[in-house]
């Protein structure tokens, strides 16, 4: 698995891939559904994710203890294993935080990354003041020509979806 911390100036083989597209504090059941709806999606294409560093919440937030469920080279080393092609870790600041969703759409993930297709949950938002959503990725892909997997939340057997929060729920509760 190759890893950038970049989206401008790839190398020609590490744009136009299939990515997942979250926040990957940890590589749970339900982050695994969104990478496997990006592996299906292109199934020629390289496979990839692209999460952020740190985490938005350390950057909205920076007065409350993180709680991560992975480090950042623990959840690499979980991400290489099941086979990803290509990791783009963007920098997640306030520039990044100021951009709007369509802005975030069209400079990483069109004109940056090329993306031939992208899954997220269905929860994910996304842009300055989380004004993106998956409808309006749908939109945008279509417009500039990549598809777009919505996932729905992956659940155990008794239909409590996998989420992060419910992870770090568990491990406070003991």
């Amino acid at each position: 698995m190759r890893l950038f911390r970049h989206w401008t100036d790839l190398p020609a083989d590490a744009r136009g891939a299939s990515v997942a597209l979250a926040n990957f504090d940890g590589v749970h059941r339900g982050h695994r559904a969104v990478i496997a709806a990006a592996e299906a999606a292109a199934p020629g294409a390289p496979r990839g994710v692209v999460t952020f560093e740190p985490h938005p919440r350390e950057v909205f937030r920076p007065g409350e203890p993180p709680f991560r469920l992975t480090g950042f080279r623990a959840k690499a080393r979980l991400l290489e294993e099941i086979g990803l092609d290509l990791l783009f870790v963007l920098h997640f600041d306030q520039a990044l935080a100021s951009r709007t969703a369509e802005q975030f759409v069209d400079e990483i993930l069109v004109r940056g990354l090329a993306v031939a297709h992208v899954a997220v949950g269905e929860d994910f938002r996304f842009g300055r003041g989380r004004g993106g959503d998956a409808a309006l990725l749908l939109r945008e892909g279509a417009r500039h020509g990549f598809g777009v997997s919505v996932v729905p939340a992956a659940a155990d057997a008794a239909g409590v979806p996998y989420s992060s929060t419910r992870v770090r729920d568990a491990l406070v509760a003991g």
